[in-house]
């Protein structure tokens, strides 16, 4: 295509403030085949409605790898990939370039920019309830790090976003203070000035929130903690406006107020993990959020664990759990609730509060995908630096991949049974029926995924524990079916977390996936399979 559709393009929704998803003119998702093909998206979204070279495209896919002889042609169809996803004729070509056609109010980071310019103008007008309103929906766009993908192409835009991000967090403080709501001011400004504590005009927005509750200590000693990162990491004093109110509070014999307590948090929530690693940018990306999120993830992996760190950083002051394995009486008040264990969406579309501002966290091993839902997200095992936090023995980070439960699991045993050395336990794990039986708890948590699936999808689970990685060609020819059939058994395989897909067509299956799939083979499994 070269010019424009001759009439106005059915709207999109593009969201790039996360990992690309694009939404058709019907709400739902469009299939963009994941992988290269999203990359050329994402960079033609970062440079949208305007030409971006072949040789552009071609280093952003293959960023720090060597770009084969075939790369034009392989980007070429990449572009045909997506031209059949995308409605109309969205994606431009002209001779050593192509441009994506976006029309205004189509991409999440530009609406985000807007509701920020609408917010200012609020709180600029005292409408501090409005203005919440509009932050809460521009925060709520935000589900990863920005233009999640591209590399240096995307650093200056990522940084733009992301001071957006904080900068709508301080306006969302500014708004509750104007409403006297300063408790949840100094939950999204504690939070803040932690993640950037050379942010000097946060730190200001605190000491004004302690002051007007009264909490002068507190006031006094966030103006330390912010006048210490300052001169360690900048070596210059805080600025004039933090001096200023710091004196102030110096100078008053008695709070400006009368002190106003804190609510105390009304919360039925489970014990935190004290052991709890990682998982940064997943926290980041929910400070703040409100409406329905999903959290999915394999048996282990810490969901329950990662939504108990983000009522923590919440600041909501009604906290509710609810496992839905037990007999339960329904949420009585909103703020936040976690729903536990989730297997099906229609469980608990009666359970969610009709209230925009508060925060439901959905847990389950399944993808939720017909669950209305703000944000989706799926947990995947620790990064290595992440893992070895909790512990340095090789041999158990190997074994586990980085699954947090099974690390636990195994040095918990390494702690109770004082005989034992470390190199014990590296023996008994470099045999597959010794792992096996050390890790029985943390392979059993995977059982009801299995038998939730139908037979010849526990089947085809059984073989593929044989190998790490195939492909849908090996899957068909395991289970002497069709490629289409085998690719329909591994989609549920994938809902459930039990397979991933790293590349596309390629498919890969965690070591503990591996070993209880393996089990299953021996133990349950026919004997044809086996000798199979």
């Amino acid at each position: 295509m070269n010019g424009h559709a001759a009439h106005t393009p059915d709207r999109l929704s593009f969201r790039v403030l996360g990992p690309l998803e694009v939404d058709g003119p019907d709400g739902h998702p469009l299939d963009l085949c994941g992988g290269k093909p999203a990359t050329v998206l994402t960079l033609l979204l970062l440079h949208r409605n305007a030409w971006v070279s072949t040789e552009q495209l071609v280093d952003a896919v293959w960023a720090g790898r060597d770009v084969p002889a075939s790369a034009q042609n392989n980007l070429k169809t990449y572009v045909w990939q997506l031209r059949r996803s995308l409605p109309e004729e969205r994606i431009e070509s002209r001779p050593g370039a192509y441009r994506v056609h976006v029309l205004p109010g189509e991409l999440d980071a530009d609406v985000a920019a807007a509701l920020c310019d609408e917010a200012r103008e609020l709180l600029s007008r005292k409408d501090a309830a409005q203005a919440v309103t509009v932050v809460q929906r521009a925060l709520s766009l935000w589900r990863g790090v920005p233009y999640d993908g591209l590399t240096a192409d995307a650093t200056s835009a990522v940084d733009r976003l992301t001071e957006l991000h904080r900068a709508l967090r301080e306006d969302l403080a500014d708004a509750q203070l104007l409403l006297e709501r300063p408790a949840e001011a100094i939950a999204v400004l504690r939070a803040l000035t932690e993640e950037e504590p050379l942010r000097e005009l946060a730190w200001a927005r605190l000491m004004a929130a302690y002051r007007q509750v009264g909490r002068r200590h507190d006031a006094l000693a966030a103006y330390q903690r912010a006048r210490t990162a300052l001169v360690r990491d900048l070596g210059i004093e805080p600025c004039a406006e933090l001096t200023a109110l710091h004196q102030q509070i110096l100078s008053e014999e008695s709070p400006a107020v009368l002190p106003t307590p804190v609510p105390p948090v009304s919360s039925n929530l489970p014990p935190r993990v004290r052991t709890f690693v990682g998982r940064g940018p997943e926290l980041r990306a929910l400070r703040g959020a409100t409406g329905v999120v999903t959290i999915d993830g394999m048996p282990g992996i810490g969901k329950t664990a990662f939504a108990l760190e983000v009522a923590a950083a919440s600041g909501f002051e009604t906290q509710q759990y609810v496992d839905l394995n037990r007999p339960m009486s329904l949420p009585s008040a909103t703020g936040l609730l976690i729903l536990d264990n989730v297997e099906h969406a229609d469980q608990v579309r009666h359970l969610l509060p009709n209230d925009p501002g508060a925060l439901v966290l959905v847990i389950s091993r399944r993808r939720l995908s017909d669950l209305d839902r703000t944000a989706a997200m799926t947990l995947d095992v620790l990064a290595p630096d992440e893992a070895a936090k909790l512990t340095d023995l090789e041999q158990i980070l190997s074994c586990c991949g980085g699954h947090p439960g099974a690390i636990r699991h195994l040095l918990e045993r390494l702690r109770n049974r004082q005989p034992w050395t470390v190199a014990r336990m590296a023996a008994r794990l470099e045999d597959q029926r010794a792992r096996c039986q050390a890790l029985g708890e943390v392979l059993a948590r995977f059982d009801a995924a299995y038998e939730a699936l139908p037979g010849p999808v526990q089947r085809l689970y059984r073989l593929i524990g044989m190998t790490p990685r195939f492909d849908l060609r090996q899957a068909a020819r395991l289970t002497g079916t069709s490629q289409s059939d085998a690719e329909l058994m591994v989609d549920q395989l994938m809902d459930l977390n039990l397979v991933t897909e790293p590349a596309p067509g390629r498919f890969e299956l965690h070591p503990l996936v591996r070993d209880h799939a393996g089990q299953l083979l021996v133990v349950a499994g026919p004997k044809a399979e086996l000798v199979a």
